[in-house]
C-alpha cells in the first residue's frame, strides 16, 4: 500500500470519526437541553404549587377569622339589643317559658308608663296559660313579671300624656324655683314630675310680666304637644343647664 493511500484512508476514517464525534455532540446536547426544558417545568410547578399552598392557606386563614368577626359582631349585635331599654327578649322567653310550662290561669294587672307617670288597670278575670300567650304573641313589646301570688303584671311605655294627665295636668314652678309637672294647678301643689331648675332673674327680664304670672298659676297643658313648647321656651333659662327631664 502507497503512502497516498495509507494518508487517503485516514484522512476518511478520521472524517467519520468526527461526524460521529460531533454527532454524540450534538445528542448529549439536545438530551441536557430536554432534560433541563423538563426540569424547569417541574421547578416552576414546584414553585406554583407552594405559592397556591401558600395561598390557599392565607385564604383559608383569612376565612376562619372572617368567619370569627362574623361571630364576634353577631355576639357583640346580641349584647348590644339584650341591653338596649326597648329590649326584652330574654325576660319574654322566660315569661313565656314559665307560663307554658305551669298551665296556670292568672290574673294579669297592666302598667302603661306614660310620660308624666305610671296609670295601672287590672284586665278583670283570670286569663289561661293560652290566652296570656296568645297575648304576648300581640305584643312582644310588652314587659313582665309575675308576682310571688301567681298574678302577671304587663307593662308597656307609651310616649304621650296619660288620660289623667290630659285632664288636669298643669306646668307651673315650685316654692324653689323649680319647673314642674302638676296634678291641678300648682297651687294644689300634687307634683308629678319636676323638670329642671329656673334662673328666674334671667327669666324674669327676658320675658314678659304676664307670662311669670302664668307661670306662678300653672299652665294648662292637654297634650304632648303643648307639653313639648312649655318645655322647650322655658329651657332656655334652666340654671346650669339642668334640663334633667328633656
Amino acid at each position: 500500500m502507497s503512502a497516498f493511500r495509507l494518508k487517503r484512508q485516514l484522512w476518511r476514517r478520521w472524517r467519520r470519526w468526527k461526524k460521529a464525534l460531533w454527532a454524540g455532540t450534538a445528542c448529549s446536547m439536545l438530551i441536557l437541553i430536554a432534560w433541563s426544558g423538563f426540569q424547569v417545568p417541574e421547578r416552576m410547578t414546584k414553585l406554583l404549587t407552594g405559592s397556591m399552598t401558600t395561598a390557599e392557606r392565607i385564604y383559608a386563614d383569612w376565612s376562619r377569622q372572617e368567619v370569627w368577626n362574623q361571630q364576634a359582631a353577631a355576639v357583640f349585635r346580641g349584647s348590644e339589643a339584650w341591653n338596649m331599654p326597648n329590649s326584652n327578649v330574654r325576660e319574654n322567653d322566660s315569661l313565656r317559658r314559665a307560663i307554658s310550662e305551669s298551665g296556670l290561669s292568672r290574673r294579669v294587672h297592666y302598667t302603661t308608663t306614660y310620660v308624666c307617670g305610671d296609670e295601672v288597670t287590672e284586665g278583670g278575670g283570670l286569663m289561661k296559660s293560652a290566652e296570656v300567650l296568645s297575648l304576648l304573641d300581640q305584643h312582644p313589646e310588652w314587659n313582665g313579671t309575675i308576682d310571688s301570688s301567681g298574678n302577671l303584671w304587663l307593662k308597656r311605655t307609651v310616649n304621650d300624656l296619660s288620660p289623667d294627665c290630659k285632664r288636669e295636668a298643669y306646668i307651673g314652678i315650685d316654692q324653689v324655683g323649680n319647673l314642674t309637672l302638676f296634678k291641678g294647678p300648682p297651687k294644689r301643689e300634687e307634683v308629678l314630675k319636676t323638670f329642671f331648675q329656673i334662673d328666674i332673674g334671667t327669666m324674669k327680664s327676658s320675658l314678659p310680666e304676664k307670662v311669670w304670672k302664668q307661670l306662678q298659676g300653672g299652665i294648662r297643658i292637654q297634650d304632648m304637644e303643648e307639653y313639648n313648647s312649655v318645655l322647650s321656651t322655658f329651657s332656655d333659662f334652666a340654671r346650669d343647664s339642668d334640663e334633667r327631664a328633656m
